[in-house]
């Protein structure tokens, strides 16, 4: 235990003696080793007082400016003075980034990217034709169809998107004809898929409540491309529930029933589109992350890693990003700027109850669209599976929702929720919520761009659009005739942005 080194007797044959070294040696205290800042530089800037801040010791000795931006030194300086009668106070103010070393090519477009150093025991290159990005439905439509046009695509996903989540029905209630086009399309192919295997469809009616003249003229001039009818409150109670609040004729001026609604268990949906995919050749890597996304030439290169923590690199012709809230990073990294951003969009659900609709039906999708406590939308039905009521809310200013943790419910949701339904139906003053979520909407429009291989921004309508969408998608891609309104869903057009029934 005693013993601190080793010396070779060869190189010295003569017995070692020890002296004590005239040599001064320096004792200087180094408390920030990014910029070498001295103890005693700081005790000079400290003077005579007893107290000074974060910031001041950082803007007058550089201590905490370094690589580490004060992670290590400022605790160390605090651990220093303690005992000194001098107080460090206050926190630095917060600065990126951190101990990331960021180069500027990262931030500012290069024609040389950076490569991704792997193992290469454990690196695999893989090639496809077509590489799909998202596993949600939009993604899995797009899997399904790629995959029946013989392409034998490969699909990622990471994590559980909004598809998993979202309360189950679809509507052709949209105040533009081509949107109400797409989703009746979308409803055949729900048909079709019930067809092949259990997904839990059911057609329904979707009631939009009209509680002002300007939401009346909407909704009635929709009835030109809709199945639909207008109603009176005297009508609510035969029309959509006979539980229904009386009361509302207070609320309400009339009803738009629409019909060709319809309802589907969403897991069921989508790993049915998965099936369908696999068994037409494509591949699935679930819980397969994409880290980074460059173009070689005319090929993609996608590097991931799976759910082994190896890391996959893909070579592909066509890569499509189908990542919804997140696929304007991704979008970012090709040199593609997207201005999307996430959305909060929160929903709950009940306990088993019993039929609530006419004649022991189950409620119908209900929608109230007015502007009301900081929201636009509150909206709900009954699934017939369970009689369980789910619901969600749409806030009224989305940009204001991007800077927030969107996996987060608020209190203001419960409460417009619980006041809403309860105002509806009273008798659900009594219900307690099972569960609530929160998950995300992409705003500001939608993005199918072929020639980009976008496929983002459905606005939380991609259970009501998605699998269609795919379906022009693919159609587009493979050279086949879609309508003269796809173009508008390119990078260059208007979105076929829907902003009355939002």
């Amino acid at each position: 235990m005693e013993i601190r080194g080793f010396i070779p007797v060869a190189d010295y044959p003569e017995p070692i003696v020890m002296a004590k070294s005239e040599e001064s040696l320096s004792n200087d205290f180094y408390v920030c080793h990014c910029d070498d800042v001295k103890l005693e530089e700081i005790l000079e800037t400290i003077g005579d007082r007893k107290f000074i801040s974060v910031d001041e010791v950082k803007h007058t000795t550089r201590l905490g400016m370094g690589a580490c931006r004060g992670k290590r030194c400022i605790k160390r300086l605090k651990t220093t003075l303690m005992g000194s009668g001098i107080s460090i106070v206050g926190e630095p103010t917060p600065r990126a980034p951190l101990s990331n070393q960021i180069s500027m090519g990262e931030l500012y477009p290069r024609n040389v990217h950076e490569n991704i150093i792997t193992l290469k025991s454990r690196r695999k290159i893989t090639k496809v034709k077509v590489l799909v990005a998202g596993g949600g439905i939009a993604g899995s439509a797009l899997f399904r169809y790629l995959a029946e046009e013989g392409l034998q695509p490969a699909m990622i996903n990471y994590g559980r998107g909004a598809s998993w989540r979202n309360i189950a029905g679809g509507r052709p209630n949209f105040s533009i004809p081509e949107l109400s086009e797409i989703a009746v399309k979308n409803l055949e192919i729900f048909r079709d898929l019930h067809k092949l295997k259990n997904i839990d469809f059911r057609p329904i009616n979707y009631v939009t409540f009209a509680h002002d003249e300007e939401m009346y003229r909407s909704l009635e001039a929709s009835i030109a491309w809709s199945d639909a009818r207008m109603i009176e409150p005297s009508s609510f109670s035969n029309e959509i529930s006979p539980f229904i609040n009386p009361g509302l004729k207070n609320t309400y001026k009339a009803a738009l029933i629409t019909s060709n609604c319809w309802q589907a268990t969403p897991g069921k949906v989508v790993d049915l589109l998965r099936q369908i995919g696999e068994e037409k050749g494509g591949s699935v890597y679930e819980d397969c992350k994409l880290l980074n996304i460059y173009k070689d030439g005319d090929k993609y290169v996608v590097i991931t890693q799976d759910h082994e923590k190896n890391f996959l690199e893909f070579h592909c012709d066509h890569f499509i990003n189908a990542m919804g809230p997140d696929g304007h990073k991704y979008a970012k990294q090709l040199g593609i700027e997207t201005g999307h951003y996430g959305v909060r969009h929160q929903a709950f659900i009940t306990r088993r109850l019993p039929m609530l609709g006419v004649n022991g039906s189950p409620l119908p999708m209900i929608i109230d669209r007015r502007r009301y406590k900081g929201f636009v939308a509150v909206y709900g039905q009954q699934l017939a599976e369970t009689g369980q009521i789910i619901g969600c809310a749409s806030p009224m200013f989305d940009p204001q929702e991007a800077d927030k943790n969107l996996k987060i419910n608020t209190l203001e949701f419960m409460e417009i929720a619980s006041e809403v339904f309860v105002n509806w139906i009273p008798k659900l003053s009594s219900v307690g919520f099972q569960a609530v979520w929160s998950g995300y909407y992409v705003e500001p429009r939608m993005i199918l761009d072929t020639d980009l291989g976008l496929f983002l921004g459905l606005r939380g309508q991609g259970y009501m659009l998605g699998q269609y969408l795919a379906k022009l998608y693919v159609d587009k891609l493979v050279g086949n005739q879609v309508p003269v309104y796809f173009d508008r869903l390119t990078m260059k057009g208007d979105g076929l942005l829907e902003k009355a029934f939002k």
